[in-house]
């Protein structure tokens, strides 16, 4: 799903930053949660037209939706959680973090509240108490992998990887399609140089969630560290479907192919690159190597 802040959310979710991609995987709308409200939006609702401004990008709009649904329905939980993640998605973390406690407030059990705010607290600089709320999201949500692999992203970027490693692999043994645990695994083997058991991790993350742009990049990478430009091509190609206005990745695609022999569609992609970044100047040079190239091979 495209939505604004999306390529910011992949390169923070690619780093392990403290759970960019659980959160942004809550705040869609496919994974919106019933968070024990019993609350009904009908198909035309302030509820609704806030999922779809936020899905376009339009976050004033977003906000106001949200909080006239809440006019409408105090009780509206899952409006009052999307609200404090519209906050939190602009950096508004007090404001957010006030949302995320109301929701608190009536579901006191509620994991995806728990760990949003536990996210905040930790960017706060109170990391005992964001901890703390992950562990009461782990004992209110046994079988969800979100609040293990995010203690493993917060030890990850502490640079605990034993630690990380640890509790990316209980969010999957909790919930085996956590692409976000398996994704961890990865990022963790593969600055060990563990690279086939990281390519195995990222393979898993893909079968979970087989559009995810980061894992797709990653996967990319991977494989042709591990010597497979083939897979690391085809991995590269799915991940350009989705964000085709990034030149690098078009440059990146055009040597894949030079390695496979594929020159006319090297050429193709950097024209590609061109086309996003005009002025790039290892474009002009290469697509001349390469013109130059395939003119021999015709004679």
């Amino acid at each position: 799903m495209k939505r604004s802040g999306a390529a910011e959310a992949q390169r923070r979710a690619a780093e392990g930053l403290f759970l960019s991609s659980a959160l942004r995987l809550c705040a869609s709308a496919a994974a919106f949660l019933c968070l024990g409200c019993g609350s009904y939006s009908p198909l035309d609702s302030h509820f609704n037209r806030g999922v779809e401004y936020y899905d376009q990008g339009r976050m004033a709009e977003a906000i106001r939706e949200y909080r006239l649904a809440l006019e409408d329905v105090p009780s509206h939980l899952r409006a009052r959680y999307n609200l404090a993640v519209c906050f939190h998605d602009q950096g508004k973390l007090g404001e957010a973090a006030a949302e995320y406690e109301k929701v608190l407030e009536a579901a006191p059990e509620n994991a995806r509240a728990l760990v949003s705010l536990a996210s905040i607290r930790i960017e706060q600089g109170k990391d005992a108490e964001g901890l703390a709320l992950l562990g009461r999201a782990a004992e209110a949500d046994a079988s969800s992998g979100f609040p293990r692999s995010s203690l493993g992203a917060y030890y990850e970027r502490k640079g605990d990887l034993d630690v990380a490693l640890r509790a990316y692999r209980e969010s999957v043994d909790v919930e085996p399609a956590h692409a976000a645990g398996h994704a961890g695994i990865a990022r963790v083997l593969l600055r060990r140089g563990e690279t086939d058991g990281a390519v195995a991790a990222l393979d898993a993350a893909l079968a979970a969630e087989p559009d995810d742009v980061a894992t797709l990049l990653a996967s990319s990478e991977a494989r042709e560290k591990r010597g497979d430009p083939k897979g690391a091509t085809l991995h590269l190609e799915r991940a350009l479907v989705h964000v085709r206005d990034r030149a690098a990745l078009w440059i990146r695609l055009a040597a894949l192919y030079e390695k496979l022999d594929r020159l006319e569609d090297a050429v193709a992609a950097l024209w590609q690159a061109r086309a996003v970044e005009k002025t790039n100047a290892y474009v002009g040079p290469r697509l001349r190597a390469l013109y130059a190239r395939l003119a021999e091979r015709e004679r």
